[in-house]
C-alpha cells in the first residue's frame, strides 16, 4: 500500500490519492469534442489542425455544454468513505467502490487491519492527531474483536467502521460532470477532504 505515513496494531494510515484509469490527450478530446460539436452546424469542412480548441471554448462559452458529454474521463481515488458520500451524490457519473460487505478486513490482504485516511485538517505531529489514532486503533480492535468473537459477518461489523476508512472508488463522467463536480466540490465553502 502506497502512501503510508503511520501504524498501530490495528491500523494503518495513508494520505488520499488519485490516478487516472488511462491516459488522457486532450488534444484527442479536444479534436473528438470538435468532430461531435460541427455535426450540430454541419460545419466539419471548417475542422482544421487548430481549430477544435476554439470551437470547443466558444460552445462552453454560449453554454451548450451538453456537447462535453461525448468525452468520459475514469479516475480511481483512494479516499475516506467520507468523501465517496459526497462524490456518488453526482448521479450522471459510473461508480465502482470497494465493498465494506465482501472486503475481510482481518485477512492477509489487507495486512491484518484496517486502513484509515488521515483527515487533511490534521497536523500528523500535533495532539489532535494523537487522539484522532488512538480511536481509530480502538475503533479496529472493536471491529476485529466483533468479528472473531460472535463470529459476526461483514454485513452486521460494517456498522463499526468510521467515516475515515480508507476506500477505494472508480468514477468514470463525462466532461460535463467533471465540470459540475469540479464547480461543487472545489468551491470554497466545499470540505476540505474533498477539495
Amino acid at each position: 500500500m502506497t502512501n503510508i505515513i503511520d501504524e498501530t496494531s490495528n491500523i494503518r494510515v495513508i494520505e488520499p490519492s488519485f490516478e487516472y484509469l488511462e491516459e488522457i490527450n486532450g488534444y484527442e478530446i479536444l479534436k473528438k469534442l470538435e468532430r461531435c460539436i460541427r455535426t450540430c452546424y454541419k460545419s466539419e469542412n471548417n475542422i482544421t489542425d487548430n481549430s477544435a480548441k476554439r470551437m470547443v471554448e466558444m460552445v462552453i462559452k454560449s453554454g451548450h455544454t451538453s456537447t462535453l458529454e461525448h468525452a468520459n474521463i475514469s479516475v480511481k481515488f483512494i479516499t475516506d468513505r467520507g468523501v465517496t458520500h459526497e462524490l456518488v451524490r453526482h448521479r450522471h457519473c459510473g461508480f465502482s467502490q470497494e465493498s465494506t460487505r465482501y472486503c475481510a478486513y482481518e485477512k492477509d490482504k489487507f495486512g491484518n487491519k484496517l486502513t484509515v485516511v488521515k483527515p487533511i485538517l490534521l497536523q500528523k505531529d500535533s495532539t489532535q492527531y494523537g487522539y484522532w489514532k488512538s480511536w481509530m486503533d480502538v475503533i479496529a480492535k472493536q471491529y476485529f474483536d466483533f468479528k472473531k468473537i460472535f463470529d459476526v459477518k461483514n454485513d452486521l461489523a460494517r456498522g463499526l467502521l468510521p467515516n475515515d476508512l480508507k476506500t477505494e472508488i472508480c468514477v468514470t463522467a463525462s466532461l460535463r460532470e467533471w465540470r459540475s463536480i469540479f464547480d461543487l466540490r472545489c468551491d470554497k465553502a466545499a470540505h476540505p477532504s474533498i477539495r
